[in-house]
């Protein structure tokens, strides 16, 4: 009888989108166009989502664009569909404890602390994607747990907690300090300022999110399914900074901060 790999299906999926997520990316970042109108027109408005959205020539909200507030459903759906599977399964404690946690407090954050303006919009495709993220994580710490055969080392496990708690933290920060410069400032994009980390990064809550799903992969069973899943978080939040540093400095101009980077101090 045939037997599904599920484990190799998972990392087939985590290995398309991230192909899917890079290659166009590298393509808007290096200012890519071609002959075909349609294709330019596709990728500015199905890729790019927010500020980096706003800033095409055609700013109007078209079909297919949601507002950025829908990024709560993203947090919703994950933990209606993980905390069942968490208690019916009961493996991988410790990677699961610290996903809820990182969904619950991103959740709080989309209540509490997130301000979206009004024109900020992502496609549905973005949309898409995040519901289909949390579900899948959660499938995939399950399978990963299955299909592994690691010992877990308590440095490790030590390692991934003081990594998970302090990028969630950082995370958290920059979020509340984003959210303060709109409240206070008349830009709708003002230069991010507030937290420390803006000293040297212009973006890093998605620096962040990297060392958080790093975190997962510490206390994970290092299957194919959960390294392709590493992978993808950390191919789309790169693609993301830079992507967003590029826009600050292309709109602010000599006014942004030269020594800011998008990833790696005096590099880039």
């Amino acid at each position: 009888m045939f037997e599904i790999d599920v484990n190799l299906l998972l990392s087939l999926f985590w290995f398309a989108i991230s192909i899917g997520v890079l290659v166009p990316g590298l393509w808007l970042l290096f200012d890519g166009q071609t002959n075909i109108s349609i294709v330019n027109v596709v990728l500015q408005r199905f890729y790019l989502f927010g500020k980096l959205k706003n800033a095409t020539k055609d700013k109007k909200n078209v079909l297919g664009d949601v507002s950025k507030s829908y990024f709560l459903h993203f947090y919703l759906v994950g933990l209606l569909i993980n905390v069942p599977l968490f208690v019916f399964y009961r493996c991988s404690f410790a990677i699961y404890i610290l996903f809820i946690c990182h969904m619950l407090r991103r959740l709080y954050e989309c209540f509490y602390i997130h301000r979206y303006g009004s024109n900020s919009t992502m496609s549905f495709i973005h949309y898409l994607i995040g519901i289909v993220h949390y579900p899948t994580v959660g499938l995939t710490i399950i399978v990963d747990h299955y299909y592994g055969h690691k010992h877990f080392s308590l440095g490790s496990t030590y390692l991934a907690l003081f990594i998970f708690i302090n990028a969630s933290f950082v995370q958290y920060r920059v979020h509340s300090a984003l959210a303060n410069a709109r409240r206070t400032k008349t830009e709708t994009y003002p230069i991010p300022n507030g937290f420390w980390l803006f000293e040297y990064f212009s973006c890093p809550n998605y620096i962040a999110e990297i060392f958080i799903y790093i975190s997962f992969y510490l206390l994970s069973q290092h299957t194919l399914s959960f390294i392709s899943l590493t992978i993808w978080v950390i191919v789309n939040q790169s693609l993301s900074a830079l992507l967003t540093h590029r826009w600050y400095r292309q709109h602010y101009g000599a006014l942004y901060p030269a020594k800011r980077c998008a990833l790696i101090p005096l590099i880039f």
